[in-house]
């Protein structure tokens, strides 16, 4: 059975973290669909937030998913001057991470 969870990252002012989460995050596949959230002034600009689909195969794969691989390509391409949150609600369970270029906490974990 599949299991089905959603993300989003917090308003990312920093033009290289944003990047770096654009081109790891904004994908068009089974289990992972990203977009980047359209501005309500004009419908050419957009704000600096993804928001999308994750998805596995068992039970919290969503974040898992999210921090042993997505995370990590994130962070080989960002600034390493600021942090970035992202939350995942998973199926089974829900994460909030916040991480820089070198390290990762988990600021709600499943209880």
């Amino acid at each position: 059975m599949s299991e089905r969870g959603s993300f989003v990252t917090e308003y990312i002012y920093c033009d290289r973290c944003f990047n770096a989460c654009k081109e790891v995050l904004c994908k068009n596949e089974k289990y992972l669909k990203g977009i980047v959230i359209p501005s309500w002034k004009n419908e050419n600009e957009n704000l600096p937030i993804i928001a999308g689909k994750i998805g596995g195969m068992y039970a919290n794969e969503e974040c898992n998913e999210m921090e042993f691989n997505l995370i990590p390509e994130i962070q080989e391409k960002m600034c390493a001057e600021h942090k970035i949150r992202i939350a995942v609600l998973a199926e089974q369970g829900q994460r909030i991470f916040e991480f820089n270029k070198s390290d990762v906490w988990i600021i709600d974990k499943e209880k």
